[in-house]
Order: C-alpha cells, then structure tokens, then sequence
C-alpha cells in the first residue's frame, strides 16, 4: 500500500509549488535519545502494565459492562432518524458511482482521479479509523446492502437459494482479503483507476451473488470482507450496539471480550489483519531490502531465477508474494505457539477454545498499529480529494470551486508521526494487556491459573511492541539503534 500511497502523496509535489513544504514532506525526526530506549520503555510499559492489572484485577466476576444508552439524546434520534440515514445510504450509493464512472471514464491519472484517492484513502484508511473511534458506519453506508434492498423494494424479495454451510463459516471473507491485500501490498492493479473499477465491479458481482444466494445479511456477516473488518474494528468503539439494537455509549474496546471463542475462521480473519498490516510496514524497512539483497546473491538460486525471468515472472512480485506468505503463516504459528503455552502455564481449557477466546484480544493492537502507520498519509493525501470533488474526471472542470485547492503537505512532519507512532502502540498493547487478562480470568478456573496463563502473552505483546515501534521507525527517524 505505501506505493499506492507514495505516488498519490507525490501529487501534493504537483499540487504545491512551494519549495519549502516540498522538502519537509520528504524530512525525517532525529530523536533526542537513542532509538532501543523508545523502544526499551515502551516495552517495559507494556509489562509494568500486566504487573499493574494483576494486583488490580482479581475478581473473577463477569466484568459487568457499563453503557450508557444514547437513544434519547436529541442529536442521537436525529442522527438514528430513517430520513438521515436514508440520506447517508444515497450518498454511499453516489460516491459508489461516481468511483466506478470516474475509474471507467476519467483521465487514468490516477492523481487526477477520483477513483484512486476515494478508495485507498478516504474509504480504506479513513472509514477504518472512523470505525474504530466512533463506531461501524459501514453497517449503515454499506452502498452494495443499499443497493440490494432497493431492489427488494423495486423488484419484490428473492427467495434464498441456499442455507449458508456452517463450514465454510468466515472463510470466504479470509480468501477475499486475502486477495485484497495482494493487490495492495503487491500488485500494481490498484494503481490504475480503469482497472480498480474493474476490480470493484467483479467484486461486486460476488457480493450480489453471495447476497442473493445465501440470504444478505448471511453474506455480509460471513462473506463480505469489509464488513467484517469494519465490523471487528466497530467493536473497539466507544460507541455500538446493545442486544435489543439499541445505540450505547460503552468503553472503548470492550466490545471485544467474548464469553466464548470465536470461529476459526473468524480467527484467522484477524491473525490477517494483524500481519497484513505490519507486512506493509516491514517492506519499507532496510531489512527487506537486505532480504532481496541476499536472495538475489545466492549462487544456487541464479539458475531458478533465470528461468522464471525467461517464463515471464515479475522476480519481485514474486519474492513479495512469497514474503506475505511467510508474514501470514509466522503470525498464525507464533499465535498458536503461545497459545500452546498458555494452556500450559494455565494448566486448563482447550487449545483451541483459548485461541479463539483470545484472539479479539489482539485487534487493538492491529487498529493501533494502522492509524501509527497510515494516519499521516490520510492526513495529507486525504486532501487529494478536496480539488477532485470539483474535477473527478481531471477534465479541468471546478464545479464546487475547490479545483484551485493547495494541499498543506506540512500537516504533519516526521516528529508527530514518531511521536503519534509511540502512543498509538503502547496505547494498543495496553488495552490488549487488559482484555487479555480479563479474558483469562473469566476462562481460566483460578486467579493463579489465570495469571501464569498471561506471563506467555505478555512476552509476545512485549515483543510485538517493540518491533512494531522499530518497523515503524524505519522511515521517519534517524538513529542509530545503540
């Protein structure tokens, strides 16, 4: 995704004449100490923070959640009233068009077009973090659920072709972003507005298919990748959904505790989350570079590589590829290895109950991890798309007079993305040092138990801190590690 990125934040270059904003987009932060002490505290952070939460929380109650419904404030009905969702639901179902309009038939800039900026950034990055600071939008603005009730309406209600096999529970959504992240980790694909309208409108077939077949709000749940990930980042929020459907101010990730494990597949959906982004992250990083300095040196390889050269093969796609693959699996096995030893060290539960009772306890850090990570460019290439609102073909024109727009590239500069980077982390690994211990309290039959069950988790959190921090410190600091 950063080279998505990078070329639209290189339209900021082309938007902006001056010289001096040009240079401190490109600035790095030298920090005032070394960079293993930023990295040292907020891993000892993380473990003061176990240390802290097993004196404090040993009651082996059932945590009761405090919320406060939110159904009779005035600002709250208005906002829940049908016209104004009504109304949120058709502009989803504009901007929809306007995307795949845009990509089809506007200039293939994708810089000067709608298309690329609306669906990388504004949509991608911005909606996830909207999702998780206030709540799931997408349940509401979700244009292909839109789109299927207004057919409903017009053309009367499909009957359900099929039940939903159990077994292929959250699996489809895996394989599709999956898919997704290839193409935007990867792929050049995304990159060119023509072919991400291509992209959208097969994956809207799917979506319509899926809907129809097995019934939409089944499809959705199980099947439509963005649901669930919008979905998994809403229950961060403060702000949700109680058992009778009513909206409750709640605290923030509390949501994702779970008074029984999850689908595996629903499991694996988050493991993907997790190493998909920090996949993203490590490409940028000089270690990479000396991963495809190493391969491409080894004498016995050179042969293998000539061949596929000569089949055609894009030789870094391909070890890119290979890379995401090992990411993902890594993450699944260092999971699933902890795992192993908290059912050792809690000396109780299944293995498989404890993996997926805990995994939701992971997706703080996945949420803190993108808005570390992604933040600044939505920052700055999120002002892209103020001058495309008025010319979403790139045809010159200025419809709401906002073509003329300069982009302030100084928003942020590299100390407020370290700095943000830091809190953001060790913000995460806290809350998900919380959720874990409470979790192990409530599936665990002591408060011994519990305890010796979390001294493996915490190793991994700790250890996942610090090397979120150094990935993420890669491109914005400048510093030694001793």
């Amino acid at each position: 995704m950063r080279r998505i990125y990078s070329s639209l934040a290189a339209a900021v270059l082309i938007f902006q004449s001056n010289p001096s904003v040009a240079h401190a987009f490109g600035q790095r932060y030298d920090l005032p100490a070394p960079l293993w002490i930023y990295l040292s505290g907020a891993g000892a952070a993380v473990a003061l923070s176990f240390v802290i939460m097993a004196i404090i929380l040993q009651s082996t109650d059932r945590f009761a959640v405090p919320t406060l419904p939110l159904s009779t404030a005035p600002v709250c009905r208005w906002l829940a009233h049908p016209l104004f969702l009504g109304f949120l639901q058709a502009l989803s179902v504009g901007i929809f068009m306007v995307v795949l309009a845009t990509g089809f038939f506007g200039v293939q800039n994708p810089i000067r077009n709608f298309a690329a900026p609306m669906v990388w950034v504004i949509w991608w990055i911005g909606l996830a973090i909207v999702s998780a600071l206030l709540g799931d939008l997408w349940r509401i603005i979700n244009p292909w659920r839109t789109l299927y009730r207004w057919g409903e309406r017009l053309f009367g209600h499909t009957n359900v072709s099929r039940t939903y096999p159990a077994l292929l529970g959250y699996w489809p959504a895996v394989v599709l972003f999956a898919i997704f992240a290839w193409l935007e980790l990867i792929s050049e694909t995304g990159e060119s507005p023509r072919q991400l309208a291509y992209l959208i409108v097969i994956y809207s077939v799917i979506t319509l298919w899926g809907m129809g077949t097995y019934g939409p709000e089944t499809w959705l749940k199980h099947g439509e990748a963005f649901t669930v990930a919008f979905s998994l980042f809403g229950r961060f929020a403060p702000m949700g959904a109680d058992r009778q459907g009513r909206w409750v101010l709640r605290p923030p990730a509390i949501a994702l505790l779970t008074q029984k494990p999850v689908a595996s597949s629903l499991a694996a959906f988050v493991l993907l989350i997790l190493s998909t982004v920090t996949y993203d992250g490590f490409l940028e990083t000089p270690a990479w570079g000396s991963v495809l300095g190493w391969i491409a040196e080894d004498a016995t390889l050179r042969p293998l590589f000539v061949w596929l050269q000569e089949a055609g093969v894009n030789l870094h796609k391909l070890a890119k590829t290979l890379g995401l693959a090992v990411f993902v699996l890594g993450f699944v096995a260092a999971f699933l290895l902890f795992c192993g030893f908290m059912r050792q060290m809690g000396g109780a539960g299944s293995f498989r109950n404890i993996a997926g009772t805990f995994v939701l306890t992971l997706l703080p850090i996945a949420i803190a991890y993108h808005l570390a990570h992604y933040l600044s460019y939505f920052l700055v290439s999120g002002q892209l798309i103020i001058p495309l609102i008025s010319d979403p073909f790139g045809q010159g024109w200025d419809l709401i007079g906002t073509a003329d727009y300069k982009i302030d590239i100084g928003i942020v500069n590299a100390k407020f993305v370290w700095y943000l980077s830091v809190l953001s982390i060790v913000l995460g690994h806290l809350i998900a040092v919380y959720l874990a211990h409470v979790t192990a309290l409530r599936v665990f039959p002591t408060e011994r138990a519990a305890l010796l069950s979390q001294l493996p988790m915490i190793v991994l959190m700790v250890g996942y801190t610090m090397v979120s921090l150094w990935i993420l410190s890669q491109p914005v600091v400048e510093s030694s590690f001793l």
